[in-house]
Parts: C-alpha cells; sequence; structure tokens
C-alpha cells in the first residue's frame, strides 16, 4: 500500500490547477494574479475560498465557477470583492442604497430602515442596510424571493459598493428561484431609463439566464447584459439579444 500524499502537497496541486484555469481563460487571464485560492480546513472535507479584487460582477462569477470546475465540486466560496466605478463614503452610499430601494415601485411596502433603527412589527416586511468598507449588508424579510434578489440587484447598481452581503429572509420558501431571478433581471432592465423601452426578455434555468429580444444599439445590449449580472445567482449570461440599428 503506497504511503498517504501529505495534504499540503494535495491542496498545492489544486491551487496550481485553479490558477492554470485562471491563466487559460480568455477572460480572467490578466486577472488571474488578481486572485487567490485559500483552503479552509473543515470536517469532513476541506472547503476553499477565492478571494481577490476584479472589475466586474462578471469576472468574479467565471473566476469562482472556473474553480468548482478545475477542483470538481461545488464546495468553493466566492469571496471576491469589486473594484467599485465611483468611491464613495459608508454613510454615503449606504443612504444611496436606501434611496433606490425607496423608490423602487415594487418595494413600497417594504418599510427600508436607517442603521439604528428597531425592526417593526413581524407583520411589516423590512430590510435594514449597513455600509462597512464598501460593503452592503441586507437585513430583515420580505413576502418573494423576487424581492429580496431586487434589493441586491439595485444595491449594485449604485456603482460604488464591493461586495453585498443579503442576509434578507424571504417566504414562501417554494418559490421557484430561477423565476425569481429572471424577475429580478427584468425589473432592473424595466426600470433603467435607457432600457425600459426595449423588449427584452429574460430566462433562467439553474442559475443560467438567457436575454432575447432586441435593443437599438451595442451599448444597450452590452448594459443589458451587465444589469442581468446584478441579479444575484446568475452564473452566467447568454446574450442573444438582435441590435435592431434604430435611433432612440
Amino acid at each position: 500500500m503506497k504511503p498517504r500524499r501529505p495534504l499540503m502537497t494535495h491542496q498545492s496541486e489544486q491551487i496550481d490547477a485553479v490558477r492554470k484555469a485562471w491563466h487559460d481563460d480568455p477572460d480572467i487571464g490578466e486577472l488571474a494574479d488578481r486572485l487567490h485560492l485559500i483552503p479552509r480546513e473543515t470536517e469532513p472535507a476541506c472547503q476553499w475560498r477565492v478571494v481577490g479584487e476584479v472589475p466586474s460582477i462578471a469576472a468574479r462569477r467565471k473566476a469562482t465557477q472556473l474553480a468548482r470546475e478545475a477542483l470538481a465540486t461545488a464546495d468553493v466560496e466566492d469571496d471576491v470583492s469589486l473594484e467599485p466605478a465611483i468611491r464613495e463614503s459608508d454613510e454615503s452610499l449606504a443612504a444611496e442604497v436606501r434611496s433606490a430601494l425607496r423608490a423602487e415601485p415594487l418595494l413600497t411596502e417594504v418599510l427600508v430602515m436607517e442603521s439604528g433603527d428597531r425592526p417593526p412589527a413581524l407583520a411589516q416586511p423590512w430590510i435594514g442596510v449597513i455600509a462597512s468598507d464598501g460593503i452592503i449588508h441586507f437585513g430583515g424579510w420580505v413576502p418573494e424571493l423576487s424581492l429580496a434578489a431586487l434589493a441586491e440587484g439595485l444595491a449594485w447598481e449604485t456603482g460604488a459598493c464591493r461586495d453585498v452581503r443579503n442576509l434578507i429572509s424571504y417566504q414562501p420558501l417554494n418559490e421557484n428561484p430561477d423565476a425569481a431571478i429572471a424577475e429580478a433581471a427584468t425589473t432592473l432592465m424595466r426600470e433603467h431609463p435607457r432600457l425600459g423601452d426595449q423588449p427584452i426578455h429574460v430566462e433562467v434555468r439553474l442559475g443560467e439566464a438567457t436575454l432575447s429580444g432586441t435593443v437599438s444599439d451595442d451599448k444597450k445590449w452590452q448594459l443589458a447584459e451587465s444589469l442581468c449580472w446584478f441579479a444575484p445567482h446568475v452564473r452566467a449570461v447568454d446574450n442573444q439579444l438582435e441590435i435592431s440599428g434604430e435611433l432612440t
């Protein structure tokens, strides 16, 4: 019987495999040196975290997906942060997110709370917002998963947050998650001033989103794809939108 290979050697080989997958990928290759795979020893198995900083949610999620494929396990935590497009203080960032939530028609029945407020009675849906080191932390509860997903998408749309920690609970628990993600992405596009009049359809299957319909130019084509990534739990985006070439 051969002696068991030391665990550290095994981890090194796994880390090397992930780093090779990152460097070989055309979308992640230039970002590979910003990313790190960190082992976390737990029982009964070893878990992993992907950490670092990248410029987009698409790059963040693809880097984690590549790690999962290279390791042949889904037990990889996405702990990558984003380079914010704009810089704001935590106080200003939290205030901007609260303002966006309060302006959203689908959240009019949800109480958006200030930091330090006491949660309302159990019958009142609510969302608490705190910003720390550029990271938005959500708490509270809403009636539907799609509303929790929408809140997260609105936070990402500010362009100033590095990450979103979404701990909003929701009911009913048996809601179709793909349908909820599609609804959140559709709402983000429908209410965007540049996309509200564009006939865009979003379908999500097992976390993979497909965009269909038409947009008037390539900038709207790219914007729609970017907004789709803002919906949580999206693992991939297949942008099948056609460009009509009509001026709007």
